[in-house]
């Protein structure tokens, strides 16, 4: 099997962030900086500088020491609230939004309870409910790491709870642990496995249960929290600014991509990994069997202690792993995802029903259905499954009427049909048919509208995959 035919290897790009990232991350998140600086009390007219300088502070630090950004939007967020607090109004009017929603009852009442937080838990509030970004943007945002994030996220919503609903929030029962495993259980997203344990018994716990219902109630409530956008005169010169400093220190994202022999180089490098694994296996399995025989031949007077139920831990050597070849950016890696897979396998062949008798011209006139769908070049198709998802799903890719025997390349693109660096391929088999795994994993973090792009040489198909925040 060639080096594209790797099923556990994903080809990186050249060290590097690529401007066209940076610039996705500005457009995408300028008007909620501009927000946050707003509603850390800075008047209007002073919050665009802040914006811009702190955009151009961001552009800088990931050309200069990218594994200091290890959050852009948290570190973006930190360095505008950094700015603001020289520039900060002595009255500063309370921001509510634009149009019709700066009149709206309930934007009154969210801005208002939000200004009587304390500023840590009204920029975690504002990050993680109102912006509905994560966890470790709060914890970049606000300089600390996720746990601390999370208790301070789910203590400020505790603390929102008589601004917006009149009533005192619900006593967090002293049995609960980790206030922050609760406010895990109030978000909109899917529970984590971790979570699960807290959510059995949250069902069943009334205290833990109220607890949950009052974290749930404020972060949809901030999620309706109107965004306090740039004027658009500001938007598009602090936009242009920053994008062309982009331009100007980052690399292009054409020229991080691997040609041809870089990435067969690459592809081609030893795994060492999974043949140590396996010869550290045999030497546990050797020590446990060794200690057991020993145990056993003593007779039943050697006994293992009742409390332990397993083995004492046996030191072994230490097994030097050589480095792999590392061609990925410089930025910190993204959150952990499954390794992508390729499952290849054979279909049984088709039985074909009797053809009808003939009517006006013999059966030899045309090819049959099936020969049509396997040779006829227009004939390929491509499937996603799912069609939507977050950024890092693992989606099952399958074809159909692509030329039996030969290789298909899977690559993730962006919505501007750039390449993300997720990429694999498959062998077709005899019917015409291929399924593989592709990870939709956008380092950039971009939601919206991207594609799986297929090609074997001569056609290329593509299917849209929507990817959301």
């Amino acid at each position: 099997m060639d080096g594209r035919g790797s099923l556990d290897a994903v080809p990186p790009r050249r060290p590097g962030v690529p401007a066209e990232d940076l610039e996705a991350v500005l457009r995408l998140h300028v008007d909620r900086v501009h927000d946050a600086v707003r509603r850390l009390g800075v008047d209007a007219a002073t919050a665009v500088d802040v914006v811009e300088r702190s955009a151009l502070a961001l552009v800088e630090a990931v050309a200069q020491r990218p594994e200091r950004v290890p959050d852009a939007v948290g570190w973006w967020v930190a360095e505008a609230r950094r700015l603001s607090r020289g520039a900060r109004a002595a009255a500063p009017d309370l921001p509510l939004g634009g149009g019709l929603l700066s009149s709206d009852e309930d934007q009154l009442v969210l801005a208002e309870a939000l200004e009587e937080l304390p500023e840590d838990e009204r920029l975690a509030l504002l990050v993680r409910d109102a912006y509905r970004l994560p966890v470790a943007t709060v914890a970049a945002a606000l300089g600390t790491d996720e746990a601390a994030a999370g208790q301070l996220v789910a203590r400020a919503r505790l603390r929102a709870v008589p601004l917006l609903d009149d009533e005192p929030a619900p006593p967090v029962p002293a049995h609960a642990g980790s206030l922050a495993a609760l406010g895990r259980l109030g978000d909109s997203d899917r529970v984590a496995p971790a979570d699960a344990t807290a959510r059995r018994h949250a069902k069943t716990c009334e205290a833990c249960s109220a607890v949950v219902a009052a974290q749930s109630r404020v972060h949809l409530l901030l999620s309706g929290l109107a965004v306090v956008a740039l004027p658009e005169a500001g938007r598009t010169a602090v936009l242009a600014d920053a994008e062309a400093r982009a331009r100007a220190v980052l690399p292009a994202a054409a020229a991080l991509e691997l040609t041809e022999e870089e990435w067969e180089e690459w592809d081609d490098e030893p795994r060492l990994l999974p043949p140590l694994l396996a010869a550290l296996g045999v030497v546990l399995a050797v020590v446990l069997g060794t200690g057991t025989g020993v145990l056993l031949s003593r007779g039943a007077s050697a006994v293992l202690p009742a409390s332990s139920g397993v083995l004492p831990a046996v030191p072994l050597p230490p097994v030097e792993v050589p480095a792999p070849l590392t061609v990925g950016t410089d930025l910190p890696p993204p959150p952990p995802v499954p390794e992508p897979r390729t499952t290849v396998f054979v279909l049984p062949p088709r039985t074909t029903p009797p053809a009808p008798p003939p009517t006006t011209a013999p059966p030899s006139a045309s090819p049959s259905p099936s020969a049509s769908a396997t040779s006829s070049p227009g004939a390929a198709a491509l499937v996603v499954d799912p069609a939507s998802g977050p950024n890092g799903q693992v989606l099952t890719v399958r074809g159909s009427g692509w030329t039996p025997g030969g290789r298909v390349v899977l690559e993730y693109l962006d919505p501007a049909g750039r390449p993300t660096g997720s990429r694999t391929s498959a062998v077709v088999d005899d019917d015409g048919a291929f399924t593989a795994e592709l990870v939709a994993r956008n380092p950039a973090g971009i939601p919206g509208r991207h594609s799986v792009r297929a090609s074997d040489g001569s056609r290329v198909r593509s299917a849209p995959y929507d990817a959301t925040a």
